[in-house]
């Protein structure tokens, strides 16, 4: 199996907290393979989950499947 071109992730933030600071909490709900010789991406979402927000697309790290100290965009 080809190794995938992104990662898809759902981003949510949390409520602020006393001091007006937000988390962004990042869950992997997926992979993105580029197309063969055409523009353009395959994603395929985890199997029995469900997905509603903005989906981020990032390139595989080789130390971590999770982003660290992301900001939202």
């Amino acid at each position: 199996m080809r190794k995938p071109t992104y990662n898809v992730y759902v981003t949510q933030e949390s409520q602020p907290d006393p001091l007006g600071e937000k988390t962004t909490y990042w869950t992997k709900v997926g992979v993105a393979f580029a197309h063969n010789g055409k523009p353009g991406l395959n994603i395929v979402l985890t199997p029995g989950i469900a997905v509603s927000g903005k989906l981020v697309l990032l390139e595989p790290r080789d130390d971590s499947d999770t982003p660290q100290e992301i900001q939202p965009g």
